[in-house]
């Protein structure tokens, strides 16, 4: 494990900021997310004057439990924030705000950890962004036990190129007259993506995240408008 995975400074522990808002004359409740944690909620008290509580950019924290809330003692930064803009950044406010809607508080996900600091990464770099996005939910779902299988169909008959396939949620891939081209979904899993490959996706994926978003529509995806 890294450095930033065991602990940092005077125990200090890593985190990122996913969602804050106002408590009351100068506090935040905010959302961070840890390694050995997950997804945790606490009080920042004064954290309206702390420039360092800001998303997209590495914290070491120390929580006290108490309640339903941690308190947030000490707030450190741990490095540079990432310079996202633009529909980067719109793309940073959607996977902070799916990792608090499909995580449950303090449950523990380290594997996504470095799947999330990753996808921040690529966010501030080079690669599509609808790509990035794509792999960050397929991951996301597994990791949260609902990772879509791209080669057999829900009665575990391989997915013929050449058919087409419609999504059962919670079940699979079902044959179909109509829907997702065999040829496509097997190139995503994969991970080969040319045009079609990426529509595909991105209708695909936006099937499979709606029964765990429910029907409050997320607040990111109106950024993008």
């Amino acid at each position: 494990m890294t450095t930033a995975e065991t602990g940092g400074p005077n125990g200090l522990a890593p985190a990122w900021l996913l969602h804050r808002r106002a408590f009351r004359n100068t506090s935040l409740i905010v959302d961070l997310f840890l390694p050995r944690q997950g997804r945790v909620g606490a009080v920042a008290r004064g954290g309206r004057r702390d420039a360092s509580l800001a998303p997209f950019a590495p914290l070491w924290v120390d929580l006290k439990a108490g309640g339903e809330l941690f308190t947030l003692r000490q707030v450190e930064p741990r490095g540079p924030g990432l310079a996202l803009h633009g529909r980067a950044l719109y793309c940073g406010f959607y996977v902070n705000e799916l990792l608090v809607r499909l995580l449950h508080r303090d449950d523990a996900h380290p594997d996504l950890w470095p799947v999330y600091e990753r996808t921040l990464a690529e966010l501030a770099g080079d690669t599509p962004l609808d790509i990035t996005l794509r792999r960050f939910e397929m991951m996301l779902l597994e990791d949260v036990g609902y990772g879509l299988a791209l080669d057999h169909d829900l009665q575990g008959e391989p997915l013929d190129p050449a058919s087409r396939y419609r999504w059962e949620g919670g079940e699979g891939l079902r044959p179909a007259v109509d829907g997702y081209y065999g040829e496509h979904l097997l190139a995503l899993g994969r991970d080969q993506w040319d045009a079609d490959v990426r529509r595909t996706a991105k209708a695909l994926l936006r099937e499979a995240l709606a029964p765990h978003l429910g029907d409050r529509p997320l607040r990111s995806r109106e950024l993008f408008r």
